[in-house]
């Protein structure tokens, strides 16, 4: 046990410093994790309703954009409401002017009119597109679905309008004129005449994220530099560095071999963390570092605890195995209990927040897991490794 204790604890002391190494020397952290319009830049768009726009209007039109900026791959977008017909959108890591207008500019206007161009309805009826294949020819169509009060409007248009013609144009655009042979009383039309099933689902998403309520024109944009320069960018990486290294120093110094054992864990949290930030596409913050450093704290309280309750038990005359399972299973409620109450914290300010409070509270989310995982999982694990081993044998080696 004692050999295998200490080849499994040198393996993850190198497969942690081969990590480490890989992503600091080989491929930077910085060229995978998308970067924030704090620390990037990006772009700056003003968008202004075109004719009169009810609050309701606005806020769904709010609502869309923050939508279709998500899908299009702009994480953490912030899109504010300003005055009564505008709204402004901050887009981190775009650089191009003309793909943010392209991203959020198309208004996906929607609109049903009659033979004299009169409006039947419009995007705002609408609960669902579909793009698909007509079975008969094979043609890229768009199946869209209205809502009741949709449904009611193109039944009584059908009605009127029997033998005529009714006109679909999506964004000003006629994309298709049809002569109507009967009742439609179900609410459902199609588009066709699509050149490719590529083209009708790009059309369908964004009928279904912007089928903006009302009409919106762009009034600025204006590509904006990093808020934060690189030279205090450079300096808050630099105090991040040296307080973990004192951090390190301080569990190593009050915990000898077990402060060893919590600062390999915390190494591993920082990989799994950037692991996970890279894995959802997350964009990283100022106050998302925020929400990082705060995680590692928790970490590293985590183990004070684990520690602390261990030292107990074996002032209580327990060995070292019974010690640090009893330590472990009566710091778990406590690590529990303050790990689940942060993490509906950050929930609640992500579900309520937007922008970069939402990028605090889901690097927090993602933090307190990873630290969670490190300090009860890995921190238990290497500890049980090296048990036959003297270092922990000896106690004053072990906790100090």
């Amino acid at each position: 046990m004692r050999g295998r204790g200490i080849f499994g604890l040198i393996l993850i002391v190198v497969a942690v410093v081969a990590v480490y190494g890989y992503f600091t020397a080989v491929n930077p952290v910085t060229r995978y994790i998308k970067e924030g319009l704090d620390l990037k830049g990006g772009v700056h768009v003003v968008l202004q309703a075109r004719g009169n726009a009810t609050a309701a209007d606005m806020k769904k039109a709010e609502t869309v954009i923050a939508f279709r900026a998500n899908q299009f791959g702009i994480s953490e977008p912030s899109i504010q409401l300003q005055g009564t017909n505008q709204i402004i959108a901050d887009l981190a890591g775009v650089k191009n002017q003309q793909q943010a207008i392209k991203l959020i500019g198309q208004t996906a206007q929607l609109v049903f009119k009659g033979p004299q161009g009169q409006v039947i309805l419009t995007g705002k009826d609408l609960t669902s597109a579909r793009a698909g294949l007509d079975p008969t020819s094979n043609q890229a169509m768009i199946y869209l679905q209205f809502d009741a009060q949709g449904a009611k409007l193109f039944a009584a248009a059908t009605q009127k309008y029997l033998n005529q013609n009714i006109s679909i144009y999506l964004d000003q655009t006629n994309v298709e004129t049809a002569t109507v042979q009967q009742v439609i009383p179900n609410g459902q039309a199609q588009i066709s005449g699509l050149p490719s099933l590529t083209k009708a689902q790009q059309i369908a998403d964004l009928l279904n994220s912007g089928a903006l309520p009302i009409p919106m024109r762009i009034i600025d944009v204006a590509t904006v530099s990093p808020y934060l320069g690189q030279d205090s960018v450079a300096r808050s990486a630099i105090a991040g560095l040296v307080s973990m290294l004192v951090i390190i120093l301080i569990m190593l110094g009050i915990y000898r071999y077990a402060g060893l054992i919590a600062d390999i864990a915390l190494a591993i949290y920082l990989v799994l963390v950037v692991g996970a930030l890279i894995a959802f596409g997350a964009v990283l913050t100022l106050p998302g570092v925020a929400g990082i450093i705060l995680s590692a704290a928790i970490a590293v309280d985590a183990n004070v605890i684990i520690f602390a309750r261990i030292r107990d038990e074996l002032r209580a005359g327990r060995t070292i195995g019974a010690a640090i399972d009893h330590g472990f299973k009566n710091a778990l409620r406590a690590i529990m209990d303050s790990n689940v109450s942060t993490v509906i914290a950050a929930s609640v300010l992500y579900y309520f927040g937007t922008g970069e409070v939402r990028g605090f509270a889901v690097t927090l989310i993602i933090g307190v897991l990873a630290s969670f995982v490190t300090a009860v999982g890995v921190t238990r694990y290497l500890l049980r490794l090296s048990e036959g081993t003297v270092l922990v044998r000896n106690p004053k080696l072990f906790l100090g």
